[in-house]
C-alpha cells in the first residue's frame, strides 16, 4: 500500500511506496545504493500469505535429493506448518535431509519453541532479520536464540556479515573478529560465511580468519554452567527428566570432576552427544554410530567428533580401549557413556569410568 517501505539487498537500499498501477508499484527511492544480481527484498510488517516453502524450493529439494546432500535450510519460516510442508515433499522423494530453519522473520521469533520442536538446526540469519526487526536489537536477539538451541539441543548456525569487509579487503575489521568471537562464546554450534565466499575477492583468506578465530576463542572457552540450570529447571518443571538429560548432566559432573582425556557416546541417533555438547565441555566427545547420515548430521554440533562404525562391538570397554590405543590418546582416563537406545544396553543407562592404560 502507499507508504509501505520496501527493503533492498539487506536493507542497505530503502524504497517508500507511492501508488499501485496494476501489477505496478511506484517508489521513491529514500536510501540510495547499489544493488547486485540475486539480492533478496524485504517487506517487514506485511504478511504475504505464502508459505516460506515456494515452487522454486521443490526443484531446489529435488536437486538436493538427487546430489544425496546432507542438509537442506529453509528461508523466511514463519511457523512449523514451513518445516512440515519441507519434510513432506522430501518424503515424497524418499529423501531425509538434515533440516534447517533459517530465523530471519520476526513471526518466526513468536513460534521458537515450535520450530525448534520440529527443525534438525536453526540459523540466526542476521541479515534480513535485521531488516525485519530493528538493526538494533539484533545482537540481543541473537543471543537469546542461541541459548534457547543450546537448551533444546539443537544445532545453531550464527550467519551473514560475520567478516562482511573481506569481500574487498584481505584483512577483516577488528569489530568483525569480535562479533566472530562473540558469537563462539554465546553458544553457536557453526559460523558461516556469505558473500565473503559467495562474491568476495579473497575467500580462502575469509574462511582461514575465521578458522583462526574459532580457534584461539575456543581455546579457554569455559564449560556451560547455564546449561546445568536449564536442565535442573526443567526437571522441576515438568517433574521429570528425559533420559538423554539425565545422561548428559551424569556425565558433565563427572567431567567435572575428572578431567577425562575424551567422552565416548554410542549413539543411532546423536541425541545423547548433542544434549551432551550443550555443557561445552573441554574435551572432544567422540560419538561412535552405525549410522552415516547421523555422524554426517552430528557435524554440525559443536565438540563433537563422529566415528562411523560397521558393527556394534561384543564390549564398548574393550573397544574404546583398543580405539585409544590405535589413536594414541593423550591421557589415562575416559568416560564412556551408552544410553537407552544403544545396542546391548537392555533399556539401561550406564557410565563407565575407564582407566586407558589398562
Amino acid at each position: 500500500a502507499p507508504g509501505d517501505s520496501i527493503y533492498l539487498n539487506d536493507g542497505y537500499v530503502q524504497l517508500r511506496v507511492e501508488a499501485i498501477q496494476g501489477d505496478d508499484v511506484r517508489c521513491r527511492v529514500e536510501v540510495g545504493g547499489p544493488i547486485n544480481s540475486r539480492k533478496g527484498m524485504n517487506l517487514p510488517g506485511i504478511d504475504l500469505g505464502i508459505l516460506a516453502f515456494t515452487e522454486d524450493d521443490h526443484a531446489f529439494l529435488r536437486f538436493a535429493a538427487e546430489q544425496k546432500l546432507d542438509a537442506v535450510s529453509q528461508s523466511f519460516v514463519q511457523d512449523v506448518d514451513d518445516i512440515e510442508a519441507v519434510r513432506a515433499a522430501a518424503a515424497d522423494l524418499d529423501y531425509h535431509p538434515f533440516v534447517i530453519a533459517k530465523i530471519e522473520r520476526a513471526g518466526a521469533l513468536d513460534n521458537m519453541d515450535a520450530i525448534l520442536a520440529a527443525v534438525d538446526g536453526v540459523m540466526v540469519a542476521r541479515g534480513d532479520l535485521g531488516v525485519e526487526i530493528p538493526v538494533e536489537l539484533v545482537p540481543a536477539t541473537q543471543k537469546r536464540l542461541i541459548r534457547r538451541a543450546n537448551r533444546a539441543g539443537k544445532p545453531v548456525i550464527t550467519a551473514t556479515h560475520m567478516l562482511e569487509s573481506m569481500i574487498q579487503n584481505r584483512r577483516p575489521t577488528r569489530a568483525e573478529v569480535t562479533d566472530v568471537a562473540n558469537a563462539i562464546l554465546d553458544g553457536t554450534d557453526c559460523v558461516m560465511l556469505s558473500g565473503e565466499t559467495a562474491v568476495g575477492a579473497f575467500p580462502a583468506d575469509a574462511v582461514a580468519v575465521m578458522a583462526r578465530i574459532a580457534t584461539v576463542t575456543e581455546a579457554d572457552f569455559p564449560s556451560d554452567e547455564r546449561a546445568v540450570g536449564a536442565l535442573l529447571q526443567a526437571e522441576h518443571d515438568r517433574g521429570s527428566i528425559a533420559f538423554e538429560d539425565l545422561v548428559s548432566l551424569n556425565v558433565f559432573l563427572s567431567t567435572e570432576t575428572l578431567d577425562p582425556a575424551l567422552v565416548f557416546v554410542p549413539t543411532h541417533s546423536g541425541i545423547t552427544a548433542q544434549r551432551l555438547a550443550r555443557f561445552r565441555l573441554p574435551m572432544w566427545i567422540v560419538a561412535f554410530s552405525p549410522d552415516e547420515q547421523t555422524c554426517q548430521n552430528l557435524q554440525f554440533t559443536w565438540g563433537v567428533w563422529t566415528v562411523h562404525i560397521t558393527e556394534t562391538p561384543a564390549s564398548w570397554v574393550d573397544y574404546v580401549r583398543a580405539w585409544s590405543r590405535d589413536f594414541a590418546v593423550d591421557g589415562s582416563l575416559a568416560i564412556l557413556t551408552e544410553g537407552a537406545g544403544t545396542l546391548r544396553s537392555r533399556g539401561a543407562i550406564r557410565t563407565d569410568i575407564l582407566n586407558l592404560d589398562a
